[in-house]
C-alpha cells in the first residue's frame, strides 16, 4: 500500500481517460477507486499512466482489467498488468525502490 497519495490515469480503447486513485500496487497489478462511471469493462485492455509523486514524470504500463464493482459514489477496479518486463522497467523500479 503506497504512504502518499498515487495517481492513475486509465485510457479506454475509445481514448476516454478516467483518472482514479490508487488503492493498492504491487508486480502483479492495481486495485483503483475512481469516482466516475468508466468508459471501460471487465476483460478490456487500457493504457494507463500513474503518477507516484507530484511533479514527478508519469509511468505507462498497459493493463487488463479483471474486475469492476460500484462502491457508494465511486468504482473500484482492479487491473493487471500486461506489459512485458522491458515496457515495466520504470514501474518496477519505483515497486522496488517502495518495498
Amino acid at each position: 500500500m503506497p504512504e502518499q497519495t498515487v495517481m492513475l490515469w486509465i485510457e479506454s480503447g475509445a481514448g476516454k481517460i478516467t483518472r482514479g486513485h490508487v488503492d493498492s500496487i504491487g508486480a502483479e497489478g492495481v486495485r483503483v477507486r475512481i469516482a466516475e462511471e468508466p468508459d471501460f469493462s471487465q476483460g478490456d485492455e487500457v493504457a494507463v499512466r500513474v503518477c507516484f509523486d507530484r511533479g514527478a514524470p508519469t509511468v505507462a504500463v498497459k493493463a487488463r482489467i479483471d474486475w469492476l464493482r460500484a462502491d457508494g459514489d465511486a468504482v473500484e477496479c482492479e487491473l493487471r498488468w500486461t506489459a512485458g518486463a522491458d515496457e515495466r522497467a520504470d514501474l518496477d523500479a519505483w515497486l522496488a525502490h517502495a518495498a
